[in-house]
């Protein structure tokens, strides 16, 4: 249960980091409330992405380890 809640604020904190690096970039070509929503739908979107891109290769590496092993 502790595992799952430190993956869940290292979530939330990547997402953190990619509102925060984003959202002096569009503020710059937006209005505030424009560039707030649009960083929310880009930071989770990435999150979500670097969610899966996270899983493939911890698949590919449980392969690999079990190709080693036989």
């Amino acid at each position: 249960m502790a595992q799952k809640m430190i993956y869940f604020s290292f979530m939330f904190e990547v997402w953190l980091v990619y509102v925060g690096s984003m959202f002096p970039i569009f503020l710059l070509f937006m209005s505030l409330g424009q560039s707030l929503h649009v960083v929310m739908i880009v930071a989770s979107v990435l999150t979500f992405l670097f969610i899966i891109v996270q899983r493939t290769f911890r698949g590919l590496h449980l392969i690999n380890q079990i190709q080693k092993n036989i």
